[in-house]
This record gives structure tokens, C-alpha cells and sequence, in this order.
């Protein structure tokens, strides 16, 4: 192993340990509220520590329509709870199946917005860390998947401001550029700046 894949390592063992002791404030939503969950999902592969983004489909009376996103989806009355959710949508969207002894944690959740308002939908993201390369199975929701440096994502490399045209506006945004011209903006920035926020604490 050499000194920078060494240093990914100890890392990992940092998330783990931060997300393990990350204590979250109770949350009482209203009944009317939607749930969703997504999985923000960690792959240490030859000693690299990567995370796993998604391309959604294009398609028609879908907001988020070609967006860069991560797997995940609506909680449904079947599921035991979000985390199996996450698990099964996981499953259904790309081919993974994700164990909840692969789950190292909950981050805070978050509301996306819908026609410049926020939407009556929470989304609770779930942090996962895979030891094997997974084998992939798209459904029709996903066109592609993208692996992505921790790395590169944590040190700002790839941070800057784009336009983004939502709900026929245009808006210039944060986010992260990643190869193959997709930009990571809206909720998933959001999601991975507090996942950030934890993992870089003291």
C-alpha cells in the first residue's frame, strides 16, 4: 500500500468513527409530510476511498429529470422503515443490494425545493461504505452511474458556480464539476457539504 492509498485508510477510519458518535436532534415531522431516503454510498477499492453518484433518466413530469443525484427514493407503507427504503429502492435503481450492517450512519435531513418553493418532502440521506467493487444493474430511472474521488470532492477542487435552469429559471448555483460534464448541485450539494461538515471535524 503505498503512503497516499495508506492515508485514505486512516480516513475511512475517521468517517466511521465521526459518524458512529454523530448525535442528530430528534425530529417530529406531521403526518402529511413525504419521506424519501438516498444512500450516499463510500467504496474503498484497491485501498481508494469513492463515492457513488447517479445520472437520473430523462424523463417527462420528472423535476429532477437528468439530474446528478444519489440512489434512493419514496418511503413506502411495505417498508419496515427509511433505512428499508433506502435498501430497496437502492436495489431496484442500480442492482446493489445494500446490507444495514454496511450503513455507517444518518445525516441531518433535508427538503428539496419544487418551483422556487419548498417542497412537503423530507429526504434523509443514509451513509454506506462498500469493500468490493459492486456489480451494476440499471433500471429505466438511471442512465448512468458515476464513481467520484472522496478526495478531489472534499478539497474543493471541483467546487465552482454554474448556471442551472430548474422550473424554467435560471439560476447561478454552487455545486461540484465532474468529468463528463455533470455538475452536482440542489440537494445533493447540500447533502454531501453536511457530510463534510461531520467527517472534517476535529
Amino acid at each position: 500500500m503505498d503512503r497516499a492509498n495508506n492515508k485514505d485508510s486512516l480516513f475511512l477510519k475517521g468517517i466511521v468513527q465521526k459518524l458512529s458518535t454523530n448525535e442528530l436532534p430528534p425530529v417530529t415531522l406531521q403526518r402529511s409530510v413525504r419521506q424519501a431516503g438516498v444512500a450516499l454510498i463510500l467504496k474503498l477499492f484497491r485501498e481508494e476511498l469513492k463515492v457513488l453518484f447517479i445520472r437520473r433518466a430523462t424523463r417527462e413530469n420528472d423535476p429532477w429529470s437528468g439530474h446528478i443525484a444519489f440512489p434512493g427514493g419514496h418511503h413506502d407503507q411495505s417498508d419496515a422503515d427509511l433505512l428499508h427504503t433506502v435498501l430497496r429502492e437502492t436495489q431496484e435503481e442500480i442492482g446493489v443490494s445494500l446490507n444495514r450492517s454496511d450503513c455507517l450512519g444518518q445525516l441531518p435531513l433535508e427538503i428539496p425545493y419544487t418551483a422556487d418553493q419548498r417542497s412537503n418532502l423530507v429526504v434523509v440521506p443514509f451513509v454506506f461504505l462498500l469493500n468490493h467493487e459492486p456489480e451494476l444493474n440499471l433500471n429505466h430511472e438511471v442512465s448512468e452511474v458515476i464513481w467520484v474521488s472522496l478526495k478531489r470532492l472534499i478539497s474543493d477542487e471541483l467546487l465552482t458556480h454554474e448556471a442551472v435552469h430548474f422550473n424554467a429559471n435560471e439560476y447561478r448555483l454552487p455545486g461540484f464539476r465532474l468529468s463528463g460534464n455533470h455538475f452536482v448541485w440542489g440537494l445533493t450539494y447540500r447533502v454531501l457539504l453536511r457530510f463534510f461538515s461531520i467527517v472534517k471535524r476535529p
